[in-house]
């Protein structure tokens, strides 16, 4: 199946706040999503975002069973290390579940990719957090 990965733009904060929804509701924690698409447009558009986001898009022609041709996310901000600098923290990266099985590794990889095109990295870190299966095998990337 052929699929982009891309910057998002303010017009995908409906179909992020869905998926994080998606992600919520499988995760049994739907109470604690608190924010709203407007925040995210706020957040992560501004002249000082909050975070980036990178979406991925299959063509017309596969799009979902719901009709949604945005079939994924990956969230992701930077922090600094007192001791190694620079970091970026992967806080999300969801593909909706009938795009999953193969395809999911390479839409995780073509993401790795693009944050590795982008901005040098040292070394890709699995985190600590084990609070349910979504932050099993959270990543965080340090750049240098």
């Amino acid at each position: 199946m052929n699929f982009t990965i891309r910057a998002a733009t303010k017009v995908d904060c409906k179909d992020i706040s869905r998926m994080i929804m998606e992600l919520a509701l499988f995760e049994k924690m739907t109470d604690q999503v608190k924010i709203s698409s407007e925040e995210l447009e706020r957040d992560g558009f501004c002249p000082n975002p909050l975070f980036e986001c990178l979406v991925a898009e299959v063509p017309k022609e596969n799009k979902s069973k719901q009709g949604f041709t945005t079939v994924g996310y990956g969230l992701y901000f930077y922090t600094y290390s007192t001791w190694k600098g620079r970091s970026m923290h992967l806080e999300d990266l969801y593909v909706m579940p009938e795009f999953r099985g193969g395809q999911r590794e390479a839409l995780c990889s073509l993401a790795i990719k693009r944050f590795g095109l982008e901005r040098p990295f040292t070394r890709l870190l699995r985190c600590s957090r084990s609070s349910g299966s979504h932050h099993q095998g959270r990543l965080a990337l340090n750049t240098f």
